[in-house]
């Protein structure tokens, strides 16, 4: 039978992610004070911690990038731009029910506004690097890799919506509060679906991750912009 990827793969390398996430920040914080440094090396770990996960899994059953859909070509580099107008896109259709759900304002998942506290410049430019290329990477490796392809004999639809849904989910982890949690499902959801279909219609994962990358753009413009502006953008976000 011919080697694929299966579910199994997929909980692997999620736990992989938690494994990598816990050993990077007990690694640093056992060292130096609980601070920026070990938030960092947590996220760092997370991805790394998948990445290797999958490199193991894949050495061990004959399974190389090409199984995944791990093709980038120079030209993928233009859906940057489509990634920043549907991160634009998103955030001004949910407008209307964010304004319901968090009426205070403010951020709806955790992890933003965490990274948006750091104080480092250097903690603040490794974040962004983070963000931007490492996270969409492991991300499509993990749900427009792994999870497409284990469930590749199911219907388009099925397809989509499966790898969207868990895709969500796992983001709906770090929400802030309940109501975020619905706003962030909602949106991630859609992302997912457009992402899911760009994967099926080129039957690779370059044009998926530019996309992701895009859209995770802007909130590294966010991690780097000074504390001040970050502050009169959220009042005037919050109609303060």
């Amino acid at each position: 039978m011919t080697p694929r990827w299966t579910l199994v793969d997929f909980v692997l390398a999620v736990l992989g992610g938690l494994g990598g996430g816990l050993a990077g920040y007990g690694a640093v914080a056992a060292f130096t004070d609980v601070g920026n440094t070990a938030l960092l090396a947590s996220y760092v770990g997370q991805f790394v911690g998948t990445l290797v996960v999958v490199w193991l899994l894949g050495r061990g059953r004959g399974l190389d990038a090409d199984s995944l859909g791990l093709d980038i070509r120079p030209t993928d580099t233009l859906y940057l731009g489509a990634g920043v107008a549907l991160q634009i896109a998103v955030a001004l259709a949910f407008v209307p029910l964010q304004r319901v759900l968090l009426p205070d304002g403010g951020f709806s998942q955790e992890q933003t506004e965490v990274l948006t506290q750091l104080d480092s410049s250097t903690a603040r430019v490794v974040m962004a690097a983070v963000t931007t290329f490492m996270a969409p990477l492991t991300e499509e490796l993990m749900f427009r890799g792994i999870l497409l392809r284990a469930i590749a004999h199911r219907s388009t639809w099925v397809i989509m919506v499966t790898t969207s849904v868990v895709f969500a989910l796992i983001h709906v982890v770090s929400a802030s509060s309940p109501e975020a949690a619905v706003l962030v499902f909602l949106q991630i959801f859609v992302v997912g679906l457009i992402l899911a279909r760009l994967t099926l219609k080129h039957g690779r994962l370059g044009p998926a991750i530019f996309v992701h990358a895009g859209f995770n753009l802007l909130t590294t413009l966010v991690l780097l912009a000074p504390p001040e502006l970050l502050e009169q953008l959220e009042q005037v976000a919050s109609g303060g």
